[in-house]
């Protein structure tokens, strides 16, 4: 399911996932695929999650991370992170931290397996914490 983000709000979406796949090509220890702005660069099964990880050198899927915002850590997004949750690999939902407390209620109550990290902005920088 994709929701339908005001024009502004995508754009922030994609801003914090650009910053998050960044981060993670970095440390030089994954290939980083990017799936911004609904597009369809890289999929799993017939899924495209916003980023997709490999260790170097191999093409098994180690993490799967969706990232959220406050427009979306909501009861609509649980049949896409169900699925994403079943691809193979680390389910991660990157979310706002005053959302974090809801997607993780949702996904308790939707007995959706998980991990989470959170962003903050601050100072027009962004910060992503990995729990």
């Amino acid at each position: 399911m994709t929701i339908s983000r005001l024009p502004t709000d995508q754009q922030y979406h994609d801003k914090i996932l650009q910053t998050a796949a960044d981060n993670l090509r970095s440390t030089g220890k994954y290939n980083v695929y990017t799936n911004p702005n609904g597009e369809h660069n890289t999929r799993l099964g017939d899924s495209y999650p916003d980023i997709i990880l490999t260790p170097q050198n191999s093409n098994t899927v180690q993490f799967i991370i969706e990232v959220e915002t406050s427009d979306s850590v909501n009861e609509n997004e649980i049949p896409q992170w169900r699925e994403y949750s079943s691809l193979g690999g680390i389910f991660y939902l990157l979310v706002p931290i005053q959302d974090l407390a809801r997607a993780k209620q949702l996904c308790v109550a939707n007995t959706i397996t998980a991990r989470f990290a959170y962003y903050v902005v601050e100072n027009n920088a962004i910060k992503i914490t990995y729990e």
